[in-house]
Order: C-alpha cells, then sequence, then structure tokens
C-alpha cells in the first residue's frame, strides 16, 4: 500500500484505524428513497447510488418491521457502487455471476422492476442460500438463482445477456478494516491466489454478453493484479470489447494505473476498499426478445393453466386448488409460464430463459405447493404482491404488538370475524400470509425467517 499510494499512505494507515461505515440500501421495488428516509429517519445520502444512505449504526436496522417487510438491505457504501454503475434497464437479460449473499442482486433485481429476467449465480450452494433468502424478502419474482461453473454458464448462454455482472472472489484487501478474519485468508493464501479465477470469470463471461452489452467488474481489493491488470489483459484477449470510462462522482478516484476505472479508499470515501471497471462490447445493442416478464402491480392478460416441467407447452386442468387460489388475486398469470415440478409449482418470469439441465436452487417465483390436491402459498409470494394485489388483506400499524409477535411465529387476534387466506401487512407493506378462522390468525411467516 506505501507504494502504491505513496504521499497518500499515512492517511490511509490513519483511515483504516478508524471504525467502519455502515449502510442502508432502499428497496424501490417496495418503496421510494424519499418515503424510507421519512419511515426510518434517515437524511445522509451516499453519493454514487441514488437509493443509498449513511447509517449512524447498524444496531436495530435489522430488527424492525420494516426490514422483515424487505424494505432495505443493509450494505457497506462501496459495495454499492457495482449494481449502481451497471446500468440495468427494466426489461434487460442481466447476469451476476458471483451473486451470493446477494447485496448487489437485490439491487439489479430491483432496478428491473419487474421485466426481463435476472440470473443469480452462485458455485457455493451453502451460500446461495442467503442469496435465496435476500431475493425473497426483496420481493423479487423475475430471478432464476443457480449454482453452476461460469464455463457451464457459457454453453446455454452464449451471447444472451444484456449486462453482466462480475464481482469476482479476491484477496479482500479492501475489507480489511470491516472484516478482520479476512486477514488470516490473506496470509493464508497470498495476494494473488485469486487472479487465475477471476481470468477465467471475465473470459467466461465475454462469452455471454450480446454485442452492445455491458460487462461491469468489481473487487473489494487494492492489488492491483487483481484490478486494474486483469482489465488490461482482458482488453488485450478480446479486442471486441472497450473501457467505458466511470464517470467523476463525490469519493471515487480514478484509477492512476488505468484510467476510467474507479478506485474507492478509505482515506478518500466514507467507503470501504472498492475497485470498478466497466467494459463496454462494441456493436449495436438489441432489444432483448422478452417472454412474457412479471411486472408487479399489473396483469398479463390470459387464464390460468399449467405445463410441467417435461413440457409446459402442453395444457392441462389446473388443480382445482391452485387455480381458486390465483383467482383471489388481482393479477392474471400466463398460462404457459407456470412450472410444476413434483409438489412445488413456480412462475416462470420469461419462458425462453429456462434450461432444464442447470443445477436450480430456485425458477422464477416460488408460488408454493400442492400436496394432495392442496395448494399452499409459499412466503416469496406473499413478499412479491402488493397490497391492492389482494381484496381483504390484514392491516397492522408498524406499533402494534401484534407485527412483532406474527414475526416471531405465534398466533394472533384479528380486528374483526373472516375466513380463510389472508395477506399481513404493516404499514401496507406485506409480510406474510395467515389462514383466518372468525378472530384467530394462524400464523403462515416461514419459520426460518422468524424473528428471534
Amino acid at each position: 500500500m506505501k507504494e502504491l499510494l505513496k504521499d497518500g499512505f499515512p492517511d490511509y494507515l490513519e483511515s483504516i484505524r478508524e471504525t467502519p461505515q455502515s449502510g442502508l440500501r432502499v428497496n424501490t421495488l417496495k418503496t421510494t428513497p424519499e418515503r424510507a428516509a421519512e419511515l426510518l429517519k434517515l437524511s445522509d445520502r451516499v453519493p454514487w447510488t441514488e437509493n443509498g444512505f449513511y447509517l449512524p449504526e447498524e444496531k436495530g436496522f435489522t430488527k424492525s418491521p420494516y426490514y422483515y417487510a424487505g424494505l432495505y438491505y443493509i450494505q457497506e457504501p462501496s459495495a454499492m457502487s457495482s449494481a449502481a454503475l451497471l446500468g440495468t434497464e427494466p426489461g434487460d437479460r442481466v447476469l451476476d455471476l458471483c451473486a451470493a449473499p446477494g447485496g448487489k442482486t437485490t439491487e439489479i433485481g430491483a432496478t428491473l422492476k419487474g421485466r426481463g429476467v435476472l440470473y443469480a449465480n452462485d458455485l457455493s450452494a451453502s451460500r446461495a442460500k442467503a442469496l435465496l433468502k435476500n431475493i425473497e424478502v426483496f420481493g423479487i419474482g423475475n430471478a432464476f438463482i443457480t449454482c453452476e461453473e461460469s464455463s457451464r454458464l457459457k454453453k446455454e448462454f452464449p451471447y444472451w445477456f444484456d449486462r453482466i455482472l462480475v464481482d469476482a472472489p479476491c484477496s479482500g484487501e479492501g475489507m480489511f478494516r470491516k472484516h478482520p478474519a479476512v486477514i488470516r485468508a490473506w496470509e493464508e493464501h497470498g495476494k494473488d491466489f485469486y487472479c487465475p479465477v477471476q481470468r477465467v470469470l471475465l473470459d467466461d463471461a465475454a462469452e455471454m454478453l450480446k454485442e452492445g452489452g455491458t460487462l461491469l467488474y468489481s473487487t473489494c481489493t487494492y492489488n492491483p493484479h487483481e484490478d486494474e491488470d486483469q482489465i488490461i489483459r482482458f482488453l488485450s484477449d478480446h479486442p471486441e470489447f472497450g473501457l467505458d470510462r466511470i464517470p467523476p462522482c463525490e469519493g471515487f478516484t480514478d484509477s492512476w494505473l488505468l484510467p476510467g476505472c474507479v478506485r474507492l479508499l478509505p482515506h478518500k470515501a466514507r467507503a470501504e476498499g472498492h475497485f470498478v471497471a466497466r467494459l463496454k462490447k462494441k456493436g449495436e445493442k438489441r432489444a432483448s426478445s422478452e417472454g412474457t416478464a412479471y411486472v408487479q402491480g399489473t396483469g398479463y392478460g390470459g387464464g390460468p393453466s399449467y405445463g410441467t416441467a417435461q413440457g409446459r407447452n402442453r395444457k392441462a386442468a389446473l388443480p382445482e386448488d391452485l387455480s381458486a387460489f390465483l383467482g383471489i388475486i388481482r393479477r392474471e398469470f400466463q398460462e404457459s409460464n407456470i412450472l410444476i415440478q413434483g409438489e412445488y409449482v413456480s412462475y416462470l418470469p420469461d419462458t425462453a430463459a429456462y434450461r432444464k439441465d442447470l443445477r436450480y436452487l430456485r425458477t422464477g417465483l416460488l408460488l408454493g405447493q400442492l400436496k394432495n390436491g392442496r395448494f399452499r402459498p409459499s412466503q416469496a409470494l406473499a413478499m412479491n404482491l402488493t397490497k391492492d394485489e389482494w381484496p381483504d388483506p390484514v392491516l397492522f400499524g408498524i406499533d402494534d404488538p401484534r407485527v412483532v409477535r406474527y414475526l416471531r411465529g405465534e398466533t394472533v387476534e384479528a380486528d374483526e370475524d373472516g375466513k380463510g387466506v389472508r395477506l399481513l401487512c404493516v404499514d401496507g407493506f406485506p409480510l406474510g400470509f395467515v389462514k383466518q378462522d372468525r378472530q384467530r390468525l394462524k400464523n403462515m411467516y416461514l419459520p426460518g425467517w422468524r424473528m428471534q
């Protein structure tokens, strides 16, 4: 670092003795940054993203019912830069190649606004479980979650994606202050351990990106071998790409080793260490030929039926209980996009995006399960709905003690008699389903998500 920063080294050394900065990113699928700032009493904005705020401390924000409602994600501020600079637009086909635990993925999914398709991939199945939860808490229904090598994905999706994010595994030098345990891994592996992995990820991503598409590469390390040197090598090997210069922004340091790339340094930004490079593939960008893309709060047109994993285009009578439940929701479902695999019922955001031979953790939106002809809706579906899409939601305020009791898995009482499944909301934001019998609300909240 002394060699890299020269005269700036003493300031850097002083900065890493300071307390790490925490951040919060608002889920724009659920609310606006302005509304969230009002609810959470926030005002200190992160300059490189429209929906990021600095936190005085993280304590309390992960215990709020608003957190369980998916209104925001706790994220280190420099990490917010990658998804913000990717430039995702509604309708895009996007691949997050190293997605877990989902901080950048959830922002991409929110920016898509339910249109297009998001592939969130992570080779580690255990890490991908956290990714799955974060995607479902955010209410993102147009995502596929896979656990595959990049070499496997490039065979299935040649020149298919509009945008690809490679937030690569790295030596983690930029996180030493926030996560000291990373130092031990650095000492064990050395600073260049991940360079071959990064190279493969970049090269495979190049073969999955369409002409005119955007490839964004980021790390949380300072090591030039993992940062600028990777980009210089990539551009030399792939003349069809050019560097897309990142414009100036408060807190950004233009890379002096490769101008147009960005470094975030803790003595120059209120953030941990980060590196970002944006690459553009030459050629004219062509619009993706979307299948039926899910748009939150709007209908599709067309009545429900279902296809199977073996043949989704073969029409069959929709199971009666499933049909009745979908009929309650104020949204229409395209018949060819319903996928039943065993007892699980999913809704595919784009049938052209489904590749049956891949290892999936989730295929689109999990609607629920069918057991003995009975349909049980999923927690993911509840989070994907809006208050207005359910005819008679249970509405509790943030200060109502029944909200916390519900999140802990308890049975709560309703204010009026009723019968059947209902959507429970806090201040109008869905939390999950309940099954009402008179004034008794039987808890259907997912056990693994319960507040401890």
